[in-house]
C-alpha cells in the first residue's frame, strides 16, 4: 500500500483541490494522511467535512514542514510514502499506480524525485531544481540524483525512517537536502523520474522574505555542521556566508543576517555532540554525480 502524506498550513482551498485529485487516482491501494500544522483557517474542518475517509492529524502548534511531514510518515501504514505539498495538483490519475510499478521494477531504488511543473503544466518549476544535471538538458531524462524536493516525492517508508526523517531543527528550507544526504550515506539511491509529474501552484507565503533572509543562511550553517566533515564544512560555508552577508548588506537586512548567524551558532552547539559527518565514499559519490553527465535515457510517458 501507498501512504500519501500531505502537510497543510492555511491553504484550505489548495488542499481540498489536491485531495480531489488524489481521490481520482486509479490502479493502486492507498491511504491519505493530512497533517494540519495548526492552520488559522478552517482547513481541518473542511477536510473532515468533504473527505471523512482521510486520516487527519492536527498539530497543537505550528511546527513547520519538517514536523508535519515527519508526523505523517510516522503514522503511515504503507510500504511506500508519496509526499505532496498541499499546493500541488496531480493531473495524472494513474500516478500512484506508476509509482508502485516503478518500485517493483527498481528494487534497489530508495525513492524517486518527481517532476515538478509550474502552473502552466509544461514548464519546469526551476526554483525547485537542485539536481546535478542542468534543468535545460536534464528535465526529460531519467538519472540518479542527490536531491529531491519535498514538494513531491516517493520513498520506501523504511528508508526515510532509517535516515532519521526530516531534520526538525531546520524548521523549513534545506530539509530535503539534508534528508537526501542521509539516504545516500546509508547506501540508498534516489532516481529522478520525469514521467511522474505534478503541477506546483507556488502560492506566495507571508514568510517568503523570512525564508530568504533568516532560514536560508541559518540552515546552510546547520546543514554543514550536521552533515559535513570539517574541511568540507569550511569549504561549503565560506563562500555562502560571505555571499549572504553581502546580500544582507545590499538589501538592508543585516540585523536579520546577524540573528540568523547567532541562532545558527546556538543550535550548532547542540548539533556538534550528535552530528554524523557523511562518509568519504558518500562525498565521492555525490561529487561524481555532480561531475558526470548521466546516461541519456529519455523517459516515456
Amino acid at each position: 500500500m501507498i501512504s500519501i502524506v500531505i502537510p497543510s498550513y492555511n491553504r484550505k482551498e489548495r488542499v481540498l483541490e489536491l485531495l480531489r485529485d488524489v481521490r481520482a487516482q486509479e490502479g493502486a491501494d492507498f491511504e491519505v494522511i493530512v497533517v494540519d500544522d495548526a492552520s488559522a483557517d478552517d482547513t481541518a474542518e473542511a477536510v473532515r467535512r468533504e473527505f471523512p475517509q482521510v486520516s487527519l492529524l492536527v498539530n497543537d502548534s505550528n511546527g513547520g514542514p519538517c514536523v508535519a511531514r515527519n508526523r505523517g510518515i510516522r503514522a503511515a501504514r504503507g510500504e511506500f510514502v508519496v509526499g505532496f505539498d498541499c499546493d500541488v495538483t496531480v493531473p495524472d490519475h494513474h500516478l500512484l499506480a506508476k509509482v508502485r510499478q516503478a518500485f517493483a521494477e527498481s528494487p534497489d531504488a530508495s525513492g524517486f524525485a518527481l517532476r515538478i511543473l509550474s502552473t502552466d503544466g509544461r514548464a519546469d518549476d526551476a526554483p525547485r531544481w537542485w539536481h546535478p544535471v542542468p534543468c535545460a538538458r536534464g528535465s526529460d531524462l531519467r538519472f540518479e540524483t542527490d536531491y529531491f524536493s519535498g514538494t513531491a516525492y516517493a520513498f520506501r517508508r523504511e528508508v526515510l525512517i532509517e535516515a532519521g526523517l526530516y531534520p526538525e531543527i531546520l524548521y523549513m528550507h534545506y530539509e530535503e537536502v539534508a534528508l537526501a544526504l542521509r539516504v545516500l550515506d546509508a547506501g540508498g539511491s534516489i532516481i529522478y523520474r520525469p514521467d511522474f509529474k505534478v503541477v506546483h501552484h507556488a502560492d506566495e507565503v507571508s514568510r517568503r522574505s523570512e525564508i530568504q533572509v533568516f532560514y536560508k543562511p541559518r540552515n546552510q550553517v546547520l546543514l554543514a555542521v550536521s552533515c559535513f566533515p570539517l574541511p568540507k564544512c569550511v569549504a561549503f560555508l565560506a563562500p555562502r556566508v560571505i555571499f549572504q552577508f553581502l546580500k544582507a548588506l545590499k538589501g538592508g537586512h543585516l540585523a536579520e543576517f546577524h540573528r540568523a548567524m547567532s541562532d545558527a551558532v546556538t543550535k550548532s552547539r547542540h548539533l556538534i555532540a550528535s552530528r554524523k559527518p557523511l562518509k568519504m565514499r558518500t562525498l565521492r559519490r555525490i561529487g561524481k554525480l555532480r561531475r558526470v553527465h548521466p546516461a541519456e535515457t529519455p523517459a516515456t510517458d
